[in-house]
């Protein structure tokens, strides 16, 4: 009789479970899709412990121009030279000393370079002058490359004859004839060219014409003009100008020399 009543007791507690499940799946199903969201939450696989994890990085201030060049001086001579501003230095003319270094070289603001840039002071602070005025006149202009060590010049010129530059010889100065070792050359570019750095672009340009027109007046003249590259030994270069002071750019201009022709003839 005791088992008889376990056995009843059983089927009836398995029925009971039985329908009460069917009674929640079948609620479950006729909920509302609102609420499926929230019980597909309430099943879902809590996140692992290890998880990865784009790393946040923290620029400072200082580290923004990390890729950029850090030039915070000018290269300083090791010994004292004479001023070598006005020698007609050439394809045929060299300076003196290849370790030639200006004694007065200043860093130009980094607002109107390319890249740093190093002059002789009274050419720096003439060409502070120009960019200003050209700025005046809507003309934006900056300077690509200033003074350049025999070094420097050196590794410019091998690249270009490892490239293939077939005009290598007319397109860069030998180290130790550039006018760039002078330290009062520059190169120059402007907006309208993306300030790409001696490109050919760069002639007929809104700056180009710019400078043709009022370089002379802040003492500037082009090295290599149109037509003149029998003179001068180099290709026409509309970006390439040396400061040799306002008098001497307006006598040149009036005597329609190149620079070579004036200085040489001159005898400074």
């Amino acid at each position: 009789m005791r088992r008889k009543f376990i056995l009843i007791t059983c089927v009836i507690l398995t029925s009971i479970v039985g329908f009460w499940g069917g009674f929640t799946i079948t609620k479950f199903i006729a909920s509302p899709k609102k609420d499926i969201p929230q019980v597909l939450d309430s099943i879902k696989e809590k996140p692992k412990i290890i998880e990865e994890v784009s790393p946040v990085v923290t620029v400072l201030p200082e580290q923004k121009t990390k890729d950029k060049p850090k030039v915070s001086k000018c290269l300083q001579p090791k010994k004292e030279y004479a001023d070598e501003s006005y020698l007609d230095v050439g394809q045929d003319v060299s300076l003196e000393d290849k370790s030639y270094i200006p004694s007065d070289l200043i860093l130009l603001d980094s607002s109107i370079t390319v890249s740093p840039v190093c002059l002789k002071r009274e050419a720096g602070e003439a060409v502070v002058n120009m960019i200003k005025e050209a700025m005046a006149d809507r003309i934006r202009i900056k300077v690509s490359s200033g003074f350049r060590d025999y070094s420097t010049q050196e590794i410019i010129l091998n690249r270009n004859i490892k490239d293939g530059n077939k005009n290598a010889s007319v397109a860069v100065a030998k180290p130790g004839y550039s006018e760039h070792q002078l330290g009062t050359t520059v190169d120059l570019t402007g907006s309208s060219v993306n300030y790409a750095t001696a490109s050919g672009k760069f002639d007929g340009s809104p700056e180009a014409k710019w400078l043709e027109e009022h370089s002379y007046e802040y003492g500037f003249i082009m090295s290599y003009p149109k037509g003149k590259e029998d003179i001068t030994g180099y290709m026409y270069e509309p970006w390439h100008y040396r400061y040799v002071g306002i008098n001497y750019a307006k006598e040149i201009i009036e005597s329609g020399q190149t620079i070579n022709q004036f200085l040489k003839a001159k005898k400074i």
